[in-house]
């Protein structure tokens, strides 16, 4: 159960879903019979709004889910 941002700097907990962004994560569990496929797990994490305006969240077999910054927004000029 989601409880808190994912954010482990972040103490915001979680009250409403529409606050925020939600990632749905899977992972590849053991394969318990030969030639199978692989159990999927699945996760999810919570970034509350402030953190999700300038964060993402990533997820590798080696480091599992980390919390990201956003590359910076490029801005365009309008063309006339």
């Amino acid at each position: 159960m989601l409880s808190k941002c994912a954010n482990p700097d972040c103490h915001e907990a979680l009250h409403y879903l529409r606050a925020g962004k939600v990632f749905k994560v899977e992972f590849d569990g053991p394969v318990l019979v030969t030639g199978k496929k692989p159990i999927r797990k699945v996760e999810h994490f919570w970034l509350c709004g402030p953190c999700s305006e300038t964060q993402t969240l990533t997820y590798d077999q080696i480091h599992g889910v980390r919390v990201l910054q956003k590359p910076p927004m490029v801005r365009r000029a309008a063309a006339s």
